[in-house]
C-alpha cells in the first residue's frame, strides 16, 4: 500500500512538473508570435499570477497599447500592467519606521561617486581599410575563379620574395637545367599524400608548370609538412632530381610567407580601448541575455572595484565579430531552439539590445555565417533592409567579413572564423579547443580561408581578398565559442568566446563554450584585461 501510495506521489509530481514547463513553452511562444521575449524574472511574475492565461493577455494587450515597438519585457514592466494580479511574496511584517531627514552635505565632501567614463570624452576614429562590401565585382564566371588564385599566388610570392633564401626563386619549367643542384622555388599546392615510410609528397606548381616535392628524413621538415594543406603557396627549398624524364625535389626546408619577428607596433594617443565580442546569437533560446546585459550594465555603472571602474570607463569602441543573430536553418534541428524563428525579428530584437549600450560607445560590426548575407566569402556587411534599426538607430559601423580596420590608429583583422573548421580537420595536432593555435598558422600561411572546397565557400571575386596582405597589430576572431588569447611576434590574437550556452548541436559535436569572457584591449598602454561576467 505504502508503495502503491508513493507511485501515485512520483506520478503527480512529475505530472506537475511536465505541466510547468509546458505551460513556460507556451507563454514564451506567445510573446515570440508579437516579436516580445521576455526576461525570467518577468516570465516568473506572470507564472505567480492568479490567473496566469489571463495575465498573458492582460501583458501582452497592455504592451502594445503602452509601449510600442518595445521588443524586450523586464520585469518592472510586467509589474506596471499586472498591479494586483502579481502576488506579493509574503515577508514578515517590519514596524514602519519614521523618516529620517537627509544630512546636508557638508562642501568640499564628496557624499557619492558617481562614474563618468573618460572614453566619452574623445571623438571616434575609425576607418576601414579593406572590405568587400559595396566593391564586389565577380560575376562566377572561369576567369573570375582563375583571377583568385592568380591573384593569391602573385600576393603571396611576392611576400616570400622579400625574404633572401627567395629572392631568386626559379620557375617550375627552369629546374630541368639545374638537375642536382639545390634551388628555391614558390608554387601553390596542388596535392599532399603521405607515402609509404613516412614520406610526404606534396606536388606545387606555378604558371609554368608543376613539380613533386618529397619530404622525408628530417624530422622539422616532416613536422612542417604536416601542417602544408591544398591551395596554399609555399616556398620549397631542396635539391633537384631529374631522371627518367621525371622531375623531383627533395626539400631541405619549407618556409610560408611568415611574419616578420620584428616590426613597427601602432598604438593609439588617447587612453581608450576596444570590448571584442563575437557569436551573440541573438534569437536562440541559448542567448545568455541576462549574462550580456551584465556586461551592459558594467560599462553604464563601472565595476565593483577601481581597476573595473577605470577599464569599463576606457571602452570606447565594441567589435562583433560575427553571428550577431542564430539565423534560420544554419544547423540541424535549430528550429526546436529558436526563441524568435523570424530572422528579420532576430535582428530586431538584437538591434533593441544593443541600444542599450551608453551613448558614447561605437559598434563595429561584421557578419558570420550565421548572419543574413551570403555564405560565400568574403562577405559583404549585413545590408540596411535586413535591419534597418542597425543603420539608423546605433552609432555602428558595418563591416564585411573579413574586414581590416583602423581604430584610433590600431590596425584589427576582423575575421569570423569559418575556415577553422577546414584547417582543424586537415593539419594534426590543431584543437577548437586552442584557438590561438589556429590564428597562428593562419598568420604564418597569409590567408584567413587557404583550402578551396571545404566548408568556406568563395565568391568569384577579381582578386583574393582573403589574403592576409598586411600584418594587423589584432587578430580578432570568432565561431568557435570558445574563449583564447596570445601574443604571437607582436600581434595579439583574439578568440572571443560567445554568448551562447550550450546547444543540443554543440553537444553532438563535443564543443564546451566559454560564454560571458569579454577581452577589451587599451589602444594605447596594449595592455588586455579579460572581463567575466558569468
Amino acid at each position: 500500500m505504502r508503495f502503491f501510495l508513493w507511485l501515485v506521489r512520483k506520478f503527480l509530481l512529475l505530472f506537475l512538473l511536465e505541466v510547468m514547463i509546458l505551460e513556460t513553452a507556451e507563454i514564451a511562444r506567445k510573446f515570440a508570435r508579437e516579436s516580445l521575449l521576455l526576461t525570467e524574472e518577468a516570465l516568473n511574475l506572470i507564472l505567480s499570477s492568479e490567473n496566469v492565461e489571463t495575465a498573458v493577455e492582460k501583458v501582452i494587450q497592455g504592451l502594445k497599447d503602452k509601449h510600442g515597438a518595445l521588443v524586450m519585457v523586464g520585469a518592472e514592466i510586467v509589474k506596471e500592467i499586472l498591479q494586483p494580479e502579481v502576488k506579493p511574496l509574503l515577508e514578515p511584517s517590519k514596524p514602519v519606521e519614521e523618516a529620517k531627514p537627509e544630512p546636508e552635505p557638508i562642501v568640499g565632501e564628496l557624499t557619492h561617486k558617481k562614474f563618468r567614463p573618460i572614453s566619452a570624452e574623445y571623438e571616434h576614429k575609425v576607418k576601414v581599410l579593406k572590405d568587400v562590401t559595396g566593391k564586389s565585382l565577380g560575376k562566377g564566371t572561369i576567369e573570375d575563379f582563375h583571377r583568385i588564385f592568380t591573384s593569391r599566388f602573385e600576393k603571396l610570392s611576392k611576400i616570400l620574395r622579400e625574404r633572401p633564401r627567395f629572392e631568386r626563386a626559379l620557375s617550375i619549367s627552369s629546374l630541368r637545367s639545374f638537375n642536382g643542384e639545390k634551388v628555391a622555388v614558390i608554387g601553390m599546392v596542388k596535392d599532399k599524400k603521405v607515402l609509404k615510410g613516412g614520406t610526404i609528397a606534396i606536388e606545387i606548381e606555378d604558371p609554368t608548370g608543376s613539380v613533386m616535392v618529397f619530404v622525408s628524413r628530417n624530422r622539422q621538415v616532416l613536422e612542417k609538412a604536416e601542417k602544408v594543406v591544398p591551395d596554399e603557396v609555399i616556398g620549397v627549398e631542396g635539391r633537384v632530381n631529374f631522371d627518367y624524364n621525371k622531375l623531383r625535389i627533395f626539400a631541405d626546408d619549407i618556409e610560408w610567407p611568415g611574419v616578420p619577428v620584428k616590426r613597427e607596433v601602432r598604438k593609439a594617443e588617447i587612453p581608450v580601448s576596444v570590448a571584442m565580442l563575437s557569436d551573440l546569437h541573438v534569437g536562440s533560446d541559448k542567448f545568455l541575455e541576462n549574462v550580456f546585459m551584465k556586461f551592459v550594465r558594467w560599462l553604464k555603472e563601472g565595476g565593483e572595484t577601481e581597476k573595473e571602474r577605470e577599464i569599463a570607463g576606457n571602452v570606447k569602441y565594441i567589435i562583433i565579430a560575427g553571428d550577431l543573430v542564430d539565423g534560420i536553418g544554419v544547423y540541424p534541428e535549430q528550429y526546436d531552439e529558436l526563441l524568435v524563428p523570424d530572422v528579420f525579428k532576430q535582428y530586431a530584437v538584437a538591434a533593441k539590445i544593443l541600444s542599450e549600450l551608453p551613448e558614447h560607445i561605437l559598434l563595429i560590426i561584421s557578419p558570420g555565417n550565421h548572419d543574413a548575407v551570403r555564405s560565400a566569402e568574403p562577405q559583404p556587411a549585413i545590408q540596411k533592409d535586413v535591419c534597418p534599426e542597425l543603420y539608423n538607430d546605433l552609432k555602428a559601423v558595418m563591416v564585411g567579413n573579413p574586414a581590416l580596420v583602423s581604430i584610433e590608429g590600431v590596425h584589427f583583422q576582423i575575421y569570423h572564423g569559418r575556415s577553422f573548421d577546414d584547417i582543424v580537420c586537415s593539419v594534426p595536432g590543431l584543437r577548437r579547443e586552442e584557438p590561438t593555435g589556429l590564428m597562428e598558422l593562419m598568420l604564418e600561411k597569409r590567408h584567413l580561408a587557404p583550402i578551396y572546397g571545404g566548408k568556406v565557400m568563395f565568391a568569384p571575386e577579381r582578386e583574393d581578398l582573403l589574403v592576409i596582405d598586411e600584418i594587423p597589430d589584432v587578430f580578432h576572431t570568432g565561431h568557435l565559442h570558445i574563449f583564447g588569447k596570445k601574443k604571437y611576434k607582436e600581434v595579439f590574437l583574439v578568440n572571443s568566446g560567445t554568448f551562447q550556452e550550450r546547444t543540443e548541436y554543440m553537444k553532438k559535436l563535443g564543443v564546451t563554450p566559454t560564454p560571458g569572457i569579454v577581452p577589451i584591449l587599451n589602444l594605447m598602454s596594449h595592455q588586455l584585461d579579460v572581463v567575466k561576467f558569468i
